[in-house]
């Protein structure tokens, strides 16, 4: 009688992925790439809008101090402007920076003897000192500040001009703002400003939810 061959425990076993083992490891880097991808742009928004919200408070308070200062808000000479490609009212962009920098005056409507913003890198120590002396807000953030071939203005967290109306006049029976102080708001990372007027004088139904926003 034949003794049994003994079992061969050694037997080397096939190298290499199985292609249902290759197609779950490509689903998991897959899904790992998309979680990474979707919480760094997520992280993205949410820093952008809390540096807008930091910078929509840094304004208003320099327009509480211009106001205490002068007896009222400024008022944005009107000025439409192309902005990365697209159409943007930047007149309120641009006078927000004036009025609160101090540097220049010819963006704020009814100021006489008005002058163009200088470039502060190539003031000289006296000027410097004249700017500070008559800011709102001295220490506005640099990442608020943009030069522009228009001029110097105030950008939201997402790089975008400010928008800013000055509140209406008492008795006024045609509004053209939503707050009777001033209405300040940023319309952020939206493509809204492809299809909504940016002027709120001609659209203030549409863009009243994005004020009350801020």
């Amino acid at each position: 009688m034949k003794t049994p061959p003994r079992p061969v425990f050694n037997r080397r076993m096939p190298s290499g992925f199985t292609l249902i083992e290759l197609l779950i490891v490509i689903a998991i880097i897959a899904l790992l790439a998309a979680l990474t991808v979707g919480g760094f742009s997520y992280a993205q928004v949410a820093s952008s809008r809390n540096r807008t919200i930091a910078a929509h408070a840094a304004i208003k308070s320099g327009l509480e101090k211009y106001k205490d200062q002068f007896g009222e808000y400024p008022e944005a000479t009107s000025k439409q402007g192309d902005f990365t490609g697209k159409s943007y009212e930047i007149g309120g962009a641009l006078m927000l920076y004036q009025a609160i920098s101090g540097n220049g005056s010819d963006m704020i409507k009814g100021i006489k003897e008005a002058a163009a913003s200088k470039d502060p890198a190539t003031m000289s120590t006296d000027d410097l000192k004249a700017i500070a002396a008559n800011a709102m807000n001295s220490a506005l953030p640099k990442q608020l500040i943009m030069k522009t071939n228009d001029g110097y203005m105030l950008v939201d967290g997402f790089g975008h001009p400010f928008q800013y109306t000055k509140g209406d006049a008492a008795g006024v029976t045609t509004p053209t703002s939503v707050n009777p102080t001033f209405d300040l708001w940023s319309f952020g990372n939206s493509d809204v400003i492809t299809s909504v007027t940016l002027d709120i004088k001609q659209d203030a139904v549409k863009t009243a939810p994005w004020i009350k926003n801020w």
